[in-house]
């Protein structure tokens, strides 16, 4: 398995984990808390290691507040194991003054939290199969313990209708993204948070009126599946829609300058 080039895994096969855990380089798993009370709760007490989260959502959900306020606690959280943060950015919404003013209020050195936290740009699927070609070798290197990819299913949405790229190339370059990731976060022991777009339900009388796009491949590799959306000014909600954990529930956020906190009424 060690020896496995990622990018040669059988694209129509779904990975069996079964036997992987035991072969974990780090067995010790571990928690991220969020330190927002009713969000922590729907993660069964914050972010768990070797799970993969999906977060899908409309603009201004706070999907990507969320892997800022994510990447900042986690630095918190490696300062005594020395891990990392490996962000793959494919929509350029990274934003080193969001990390600077999430770290004035945990009293934080901005400067040393952004060293810790490695961004790659990607500008398309195939890059991003590229970058995961190389992937254990960054996680080996720099003790990543906190992946994110914001998001998923940008480059999908779009190469899906490109004429010069046929449909069939698209799916299984995604297929065998969403398997690499799935390998990755087994193996080092990651906590995996994923963001995906989102396409409207057409169900008619369907409670969630929107869906990630490609919802029917990653439906086969997320177990922890939470929908976020605004309500109205202030309030914001989260629903989780698949746990392997805890049933069906929706809590009441906000988003402010010290990051996502339980909504005050």
């Amino acid at each position: 398995m060690d020896n496995l080039d990622l990018l040669d895994i059988d694209k129509k096969k779904i990975y069996d984990y079964n036997g992987i855990l035991n072969q974990t380089i780090d067995k010790k798993q571990f928690k991220l808390s969020l330190e927002a009370i009713n969000f922590d709760k729907i993660l069964n007490g914050g972010f768990h290691s070797r799970s993969i989260y999906l977060f899908f959502g409309g603009n201004s959900s706070g999907k990507t507040q969320l892997c800022h306020q994510v990447s900042v606690r986690a630095y918190q959280l490696f300062l005594k194991n020395q891990k990392s943060i490996l962000y793959f950015d494919t929509e350029n919404t990274f934003r080193p003054e969001r990390i600077t003013e999430l770290c004035k209020y945990y009293n934080l050195n901005h400067k040393e939290v952004l060293k810790n936290i490695f961004v790659s740009r990607i500008s398309s699927n195939p890059t991003l199969l590229l970058s995961l070609k190389s992937i254990k070798e960054i996680i080996q290197k720099n003790s990543v313990g906190l992946f994110l990819v914001d998001s998923i299913n940008h480059h999908y949405r779009f190469e899906k209708g490109e004429k010069e790229i046929s449909y069939s190339k698209t799916k299984d370059d995604f297929l065998r993204i969403l398997d690499i990731i799935n390998y990755i976060t087994k193996k080092f022991n990651l906590i995996t948070i994923i963001t995906a777009q989102i396409t409207p339900n057409f169900i008619e009388d369907a409670f969630i009126k929107e869906l990630p796009v490609a919802i029917q491949y990653l439906n086969h590799f997320f177990s922890e599946i939470i929908y976020l959306y605004k309500k109205q000014d202030k309030k914001y909600y989260a629903h989780i829609v698949n746990s392997e954990k805890i049933p069906e529930m929706r809590i009441l956020y906000e988003i402010t300058s010290k990051g996502i906190k339980d909504f005050k009424i």
